[in-house]
């Protein structure tokens, strides 16, 4: 999406009937008319509470909501009718994470009305040269994950070593190795290396846990070299050295034994459910147990399930397609009914947040109406904690979405967006 000054309003609407101070905008603005300073009237739209849609008339006055009629209005903005959510959030990707991705994909949230990502897994040297050009205004919001704690033969460098490999680069670990990642296999190196991980100052910290109870026999198999992980037995400490700092901890995992260790160790965020059934391993192995899924309530761990990502393992093995949704509908289930908070996340490089809604849909454990709360309200707000965003409200940010049908009836819907407002600013289509 791109924006222009107001000045180019007359020349963009001139064929629109004018009244004194104001201009009227029917149906979707296909280019962006103003800035947050511009006074906006929102009428005849149907507005999205947590629950349902109701009819109403917001103001947006220096980008924030209010019921009040200002005393001028620059923009008067006929919605028809239509249905208007806040906007979607994306609590777990990657497409952010350098340059030339960014200059890629950035623009795509906004057409698919998703205004704040989480990435987590960037690093604070890679993103100093592009961070700047997000957030705000007129761009998508990004809550990085600065610093992702690994073990020197773990995961991502698998990734990594597969991606020179794939560019005709030489395979050097050394590449990546406290670069793309930080290793971390002792306390020492944990001593060592913290003042340059909190010197950014991060808000959110990854960790790589993967299949920890089975760590020794992975380091004597050598086709897992890359694809490992830090052992869960640090994960004490790296949580007491982040939250002195002000920072959360998000873990990778990839059964259920990990989620158990990494809960007991304190973490904010599990990043992953079940997105595959791991070498070695059976669906049976990725079912929660009851005293885990109280500990995370206890606690108030945070899941994100990302279903959708699913998809990538189920290509390569179809077979095992009713084992594993069975299994993630399973887990899904008991942590909605035992209150253990969630987000909506999905993990796809080359999907987006609509997919993994569309994804949990699918299971039957939620409605309609409880994903669209997730997607606009509850993960915006645990990202973005210290800002007023994900309802419509009195001093909240004037960001809204809106829609020619009822997403509740079918999410589809989410598909086609019609208009999109960010921080009182039109966005172009």
């Amino acid at each position: 999406m791109i924006r222009l000054a107001f000045p180019c309003l007359a020349l963009l609407f001139a064929s629109t009937p004018l009244t004194a101070g104001s201009s009227e905008i029917s149906g979707a603005p296909r280019v962006a008319v103003g800035s947050p300073k511009t006074v906006l009237a929102l009428e005849g739209g149907r507005w999205f509470d947590g629950d349902g849609f109701v009819e109403g008339t917001w103001y947006s006055v220096d980008g924030l909501m209010t019921r009040k009629r200002p005393t001028q209005i620059h923009v008067r903005i006929d919605l028809k009718g239509r249905y208007v959510l806040p906007p979607l959030a994306d609590a777990h990707n990657h497409n952010l994470q350098n340059a030339w991705s960014a200059a890629t994909f950035a623009d795509d949230y906004l057409r698919r009305g998703i205004f704040y990502s989480a990435q987590l897994a960037a690093n604070a040297d890679e993103i100093s040269g592009h961070r700047g050009l997000l957030g705000g205004p007129g761009r998508v919001d990004v809550l990085w994950a600065e610093a992702t704690l690994s073990s020197s033969d773990g995961h991502p460098l698998g990734l990594a070593l597969a991606g020179a490999r794939q560019a005709g680069m030489p395979e050097k670990p050394e590449d990546f190795i406290d670069k793309a990642f930080w290793a971390i296999d002792t306390h020492t190196d944990l001593a060592t290396k913290w003042p340059k991980i909190a010197e950014s100052q991060p808000k959110l910290i990854k960790v790589i846990v993967v299949d920890d109870a089975h760590a020794a026999a992975q380091r004597k198999d050598p086709s897992s070299y890359g694809q490992r992980g830090m052992s869960a037995a640090l994960l004490p400490t790296v949580v007491k050295r982040a939250h002195a700092i002000g920072a959360r901890v998000a873990a990778h995992v990839d059964s259920a034994d990990d989620i158990a260790r990494v809960v007991a160790a304190g973490v904010d965020i599990v990043a992953h459910l079940n997105t595959r059934i791991p070498s070695g391993l059976s669906a049976a192995d990725l079912r929660l147990s009851d005293e885990t899924i109280a500990d995370m309530k206890r606690r108030g761990t945070v899941v994100i399930p990302t279903v959708a990502v699913t998809r990538y393992y189920l290509k390569a093995h179809p077979e095992d397609r009713i084992a594993l949704m069975a299994v993630i509908g399973d887990n899904l289930a008991r942590l909605k009914a035992a209150g253990v908070p969630m987000l909506t996340g999905s993990d796809l490089f080359d999907g987006s947040v609509v997919d993994e809604i569309e994804a949990m849909n699918a299971t039957k454990v939620f409605g309609t109406g409880e994903l669209l709360r997730l997607a606009t309200k509850i993960t915006p707000q645990a990202m973005f904690p210290e800002r007023r965003i994900g309802v419509f409200a009195e001093g909240a940010e004037t960001s809204l979405v809106a829609y020619d049908a009822d997403p509740t009836h079918d999410l589809s819907v989410l598909r086609a967006p019609r208009l999109a407002i960010k921080q009182g600013e039109i966005l172009a289509r």
